[in-house]
């Protein structure tokens, strides 16, 4: 073999010096980015079995998650998410009410609606996706900062697969997509360690800001967070606050907070921009008063953060005796809902606990840096700093009773369940059990002179079993064969009806129920219309009309009227067919079963579950007249 001198290295192994060329330094670089992604994506076929599952099912079909499927239905159908012909027959659906999706979410959703147009698939890979997303933006943040490999992947694996991830799930499919979040972070450290200093001596310059990578990376960040989550969002910018706040205090100039208040601006400009259609459509039309019923201040108190939910087990824990504590908790303390989806896990509540403990010893006057000097870890201890800035943060805003409230009740109760703070907490709390580690494994390896990596990644992998092991459980894992099952009664009712009526033919859905958000009716859960539009292929359906605007009230109006008028007013209207969910209904739907098929004369499709029926009124004009 001959090899180029000027393109060659060497590494010492076993005493002996093994040339190595650029392009097998290269090709070793990049296995080490792709072996996170394939252990995250082998753990997560294990975890979730996979190979049980039909990615053209859903993974959950009730409440939330039929919201986030008609969604990708959506942008398949109508090319974006703002307005669906489909739904809210027969003036259609206008979602700029109630933007309930990350538009960067929606971004990666329309790309994948190139390759398939099954609404089910999509979405079911775009959440699978999001476990290799977050461990691929974790590393990179990791291993910016220093942190070893073994411990940048036992830290990104856990993140990826924090609790919330599942309990979340597609039913809160904004929230699982936290992918941006170390990203977040990194721009935060970056600014606390002064690494943006220069960004504004030359603020005219553009030819440096393009030459800066990180200036660059920050941008691009701060672009792509408009573009998430909008709580996630929300959060970054009251990060920014704080850090920026404080890194001028700490080194007495104005720099990092000019630089947070640019970042600032430029996330909200991106927010704004993205949402410019809802911004220009409720200029027109005023704004929606019927939706902001559902936004009070008080309930920031009713999903705020608490700390013991932090530190819980998860629900249906692998050991019994953690299982019966969180069960004992969650049925007696109060206000325990979604934010019981906010355990950090047992190694990432080492580093919430780390946090809480490094800003009592500093504040104890402890010189905590001579520590970590002792071996070199300065730069490590910079980080730990920020860290526990930022989760005490997080803790005094998003607690019960925090600053939170005070923002709800003086400036906008937008923001109600900041619990979902917590997923900043993990990852801070978990990059502080990583710097920890790195401490000790450092102190171990030059007390007992190791000069083997052995060590390191043997901790790493016993972390990782007893995480996993702490974080998953098996009542987290699809119901696939129910749900299956029950999509699949679905499918045949509404391919029933398709064959029936014509193409386009409206549906008026029984009981009325407003879109997007209401309590349960009787057994209908949040929702549940939505699941005859998933199976359709060319119907219309009544609902989805923007609950506050001209077409619901027109719709709840109708769905108010004596069955006989409501059947005139339908048929007058072009409405085609009646279609009745029973669970709406307190008798179960006896009474209007009973009464629609002696009006109509006919027998109805029936679902094989028994739960729902559809009454074909087509020509029934003069079946509707002769019953008024």
């Amino acid at each position: 073999m001959r090899f180029d001198y000027e393109k060659l290295s060497y590494f010492h192994f076993q005493n002996r010096i093994i040339p190595r060329t650029t392009e097998s330094i290269f090709h070793s670089k990049i296995l080490l980015w792709i072996s996170p992604l394939a252990i995250c994506i082998g753990l997560l076929i294990l975890y979730m079995k996979l190979y049980n599952a039909d990615l053209h099912i859903p993974f959950n079909y009730v409440g939330d998650s039929l919201y986030y499927y008609s969604l990708t239905k959506t942008v398949i159908e109508s090319g974006w998410v703002w307005r669906n012909n489909a739904l809210g027959a027969p003036f259609g659906l206008e979602n700029y009410d109630y933007p309930g999706f990350n538009m960067l979410d929606m971004l990666i959703i329309k790309l994948f609606s190139f390759i398939s147009k099954d609404a089910i698939f999509i979405e079911n890979l775009f959440f699978l996706l999001t476990f290799p997303l977050t461990t691929l933006t974790s590393m990179i943040v990791l291993r910016q900062f220093k942190i070893n490999y073994a411990s940048s992947l036992l830290g990104s694996l856990l993140f990826s697969f924090i609790p919330c991830h599942f309990l979340r799930g597609v039913g809160h499919l904004n929230v699982s997509s936290y992918y941006v979040v170390p990203l977040m972070v990194m721009v935060l450290l970056w600014i606390y360690r002064n690494e943006l200093v220069f960004l504004f001596s030359s603020v005219f310059s553009f030819k440096y800001i393009y030459s800066d990578r990180k200036i660059m990376a920050s941008m691009i960040i701060c672009i792509l967070s408009g573009l998430s989550f909008l709580y996630y969002a929300f959060f970054f910018c009251f990060f920014l606050l704080v850090i920026g706040i404080l890194s001028s205090a700490k080194t007495y100039r104005k720099l990092p907070i000019l630089i947070s208040t640019i970042f600032i601006a430029l996330i909200v400009f991106t927010i704004m921009m993205s949402l410019s259609p809802m911004l220009a459509y409720e200029y027109k039309n005023g704004p929606n008063l019927e939706l902001s019923k559902w936004r009070t201040p008080a309930e920031t108190e009713i999903y705020g953060l608490k700390i013991i939910q932090l530190l819980l087990p998860i629900s249906g824990h692998r050991l019994p005796l953690c299982s019966k504590i969180t069960y004992y908790y969650d049925a007696s303390a109060p206000l325990v809902n979604e934010n019981s989806f906010a355990s950090l896990g047992i190694i990432a509540s080492f580093g919430f606990l780390a946090l809480i403990g490094y800003i009592l010893f500093k504040s104890s006057g402890t010189n905590i840096a001579s520590i970590f000097s002792s071996v070199n870890l300065n730069s490590l201890n910079t980080n730990l700093e920020a860290l526990s800035i930022l989760n005490l943060s997080s803790i005094l805003f998003a607690t019960i009773g925090g600053f939170c409230t005070i923002f709800a009740y003086s400036i906008s109760p937008q923001f109600r369940t900041v619990n979902r703070i917590s997923i900043f907490i993990a990852f801070f709390s978990l990059f502080a059990t990583l710097i920890l580690l790195e401490y000790i494994s450092k102190v171990i390896l030059y007390k007992y002179q190791i000069r083997s990596n052995k060590f390191i990644y043997l901790v790493a992998c016993i972390l990782l079993l007893v995480g996993m092991l702490d974080q998953t459980s098996d009542s987290l894992i699809p119901s696939y064969n129910s749900i299956k099952k029950e999509w699949q009664n679905d499918e045949r009712f509404i391919n029933a009806i398709e064959e029936k009526m014509p193409e386009s033919a409206m549906i008026f859905q029984l009981p009325y129920v407003p879109y997007p958000q209401y309590p349960p009716v009787n057994m209908l859960t949040e929702f549940s219309h939505l699941r005859a539009y998933l199976h359709s292929e060319n119907l219309r359906w009544s609902y989805g009309a923007m609950e506050g605007r001209s077409g619901d009230n027109w719709l709840r109006s109708v769905g108010s009227l004596p069955l006989a008028d409501m059947i005139k007013i339908l048929s007058s209207t072009g409405f085609d067919g009646i279609y009745v969910d029973r669970f709406g209904y307190e008798d179960q739907g006896y009474s209007i079963i009973s009464n629609l098929s002696t009006m109509l004369n006919r027998d109805p499709l029936i679902s094989d579950d028994q739960r729902l029926y559809f009454f074909d009124i087509r020509g029934d004009k003069k079946v509707a007249n002769s019953v008024i």
